[in-house]
């Protein structure tokens, strides 16, 4: 627009343009607040969604069961400044032989019954005291413990898929996996229904469920070999199977309804009635404290058992180190488990009913089934031979000595020695630039003992007089009897084989040394092709 000024000409003044904020400079700060809006959305969208999956997560029951109502007894121990052990003298022997009862129903039965198949119960009666007070332990119903355990076995340290790996950690393998559900809980929950499937018919196998009248009537007890003996122990094999999976799935639906009652219920009215101690002091001390110390001896196995880190014993792997299994043969672990220490003979032997074969081992679940065996009421029980045991504690002894065998230095294999003539050796040993070395033959190997000549006992003389020479008498006897690390330590100065064709004493050490050995030695010769295989001494 134009503009007058005081002369009477005209301004011409041009305005400023506003420009929208489609694209334009000065809605910059605009689209930089827009922007970090939606970044601090998307965070509390992430946030909330992380909190929500937080809370679908965590694992209520075990929560309530491992932590809340320990936590609970230890305030009110701690504010009525009550004992660590019950004054009442009967409470006392009361908690003892309770502690016992839910420790033996959990280890003899969840353990060793359930998952392991360690022996054959004759009685219904024993698999309810199992399911029953097994519940009082608080670690879940026998189907989900059950599941979980074999699947502990078949992927052990498998980050993923063993439910609670010492990898991630000593409080997840002990406690986090309790507390927090797993991340694949598809994977898992397929695992638990293949392992101990609600509907019999999806896990028996089709000639399991034919019984006797069904095979004679399709004429196949040929083919399934069945003699009159083993009529009864097919019917038994499919009625056991049908028992089995509904008992599993009747204490899956009432497991809180037993815990409750084995866990509160019980300890009150026994310590109440025939202890003459107060009802809290029944719940305190052989309700909560008691299922707390039973909790710490069975998690104790899968965390404290497994760290390598705390060398509690020596060896620690007898049997195998390709997992994080422990032996912890200290007297403390084994009490601190209930006996149940020997996780690395356990993980090799799983289906043996005894922790270790030691006849001296502390294991009150071994003695506990040894006694239910004698008195007839189970059966079958599975011991490991203890031929196979020592065949495996040897082979993991020999891995360890072939590990350490291959970090020493124990000179060039014989076979792999070049082949020196005579007359090259003789050139050698003239030569000016060996003149202040050492060469000897023994047993028609060549050896540089230079390294080793201002250390030989001897003295360098006595070595320079065998210079180029057959020192094997000399060496074996003649004048001195070397010791064996003495021709240990010979061997690691190999530097070839003279070739004077009498080569029988070398392959006859070779495979004295080596073993089974092929050798071309015709051919390293010169004269043809022919190959040499000696797989014995007495052959070579």
């Amino acid at each position: 627009m134009d503009k007058k000024s005081r002369n009477g000409q005209s301004i011409k003044i041009q305005r400023r343009k506003v420009v929208s904020s489609s694209g334009s400079t000065s809605s910059a700060p605009s689209n930089l607040l827009n922007q970090a809006s939606k970044m601090k959305n998307t965070r509390i969208k992430e946030i909330r969604k992380r909190r929500r999956d937080l809370f679908s997560r965590i694992n209520y029951t075990h929560t309530i069961t491992t932590v809340v109502l320990p936590l609970l007894m230890l305030f009110y121990m701690l504010y009525f400044k009550e004992s660590i052990l019950p004054e009442n003298q009967s409470t006392l022997y009361f908690t003892t032989v309770y502690y016992n009862i839910t420790m033996l129903a959990f280890t003899a039965g969840y353990h060793k019954y359930f998952t392991h198949n360690s022996y054959k119960v004759r009685f219904a009666f024993l698999k309810y005291y199992f399911a029953i007070f097994g519940s009082s332990c608080g670690l879940g119903s026998i189907r989900w413990w059950a599941s979980l355990h074999r699947a502990h076995h078949h992927f052990t340290n498998d980050t993923e898929k063993d439910p609670y790996s010492i990898k991630r950690g000593l409080l997840f393998s002990h406690y986090g996996w309790l507390l927090r559900k797993p991340r694949a809980v598809q994977f898992f929950n397929e695992f638990i229904e293949q392992e101990f499937p609600r509907n019999i018919d999806d896990g028996v196998p089709q000639e399991i469920k034919l019984d006797k009248e069904q095979i004679e009537a399709i004429g196949l007890r040929d083919e399934f070999d069945v003699t009159e003996e083993d009529e009864g122990e097919l019917e038994f094999k499919d009625s056991y199977d049908e028992k089995m999976r509904d008992l599993l799935n009747w204490q899956q639906k009432t497991y809180l309804f037993w815990f409750a009652v084995t866990t509160l219920l019980i300890p009150v009215v026994i310590t109440k009635l025939f202890c003459h101690d107060t009802a809290m002091h029944g719940l305190l001390y052989p309700g909560i404290f008691r299922m707390f110390l039973c909790q710490q001896s069975l998690l104790t196995t899968e965390s404290l058992c497994h760290l390598k880190q705390i060398q509690v014993t020596i060896p620690s792997q007898p049997f195998s180190d390709k997992n994080s299994s422990q032996d912890c043969q200290n007297p403390l672990m084994a009490l601190l488990t209930y006996g149940q220490s020997h996780q690395n003979y356990h993980h090799e032997f799983p289906h043996d009913y005894r922790s270790n074969n030691s006849l001296l081992t502390y294991d009150p679940t071994k003695w506990f089934i040894w006694t239910l065996d004698k008195l007839g009421i189970v059966c079958e029980l599975c011991r490991t031979p203890d031929n196979l045991v020592e065949h495996l504690r040897l082979q993991q002894q020999q891995e360890i000595l072939n590990r350490m065998r291959s970090q020493l230095n124990w000179g060039t294999p014989i076979s792999k020695l070049p082949l020196i003539t005579p007359q090259d050796f003789k050139r050698t040993i003239e030569s000016s630039s060996n003149k202040d070395r050492i060469y000897i033959v023994i047993q028609n190997i060549i050896h540089d003992i230079t390294p080793f000549m201002d250390q030989h006992p001897g003295g360098v003389q006595l070595l320079k007089a065998s210079h180029g020479k057959d020192a094997t008498r000399a060496f074996y006897g003649g004048v001195y009897g070397h010791s064996t690390a003495a021709v240990n330590l010979l061997a690691t100065m190999r530097i070839g084989i003279l070739d004077n064709g009498n080569d029988e004493e070398v392959w006859t050490r070779v495979v004295k040394e080596e073993g089974e050995v092929r050798e071309v030695s015709e051919s390293r010769r010169g004269g043809g092709n022919g190959v040499s295989e000696y797989r014995t001494a007495e052959a070579a």
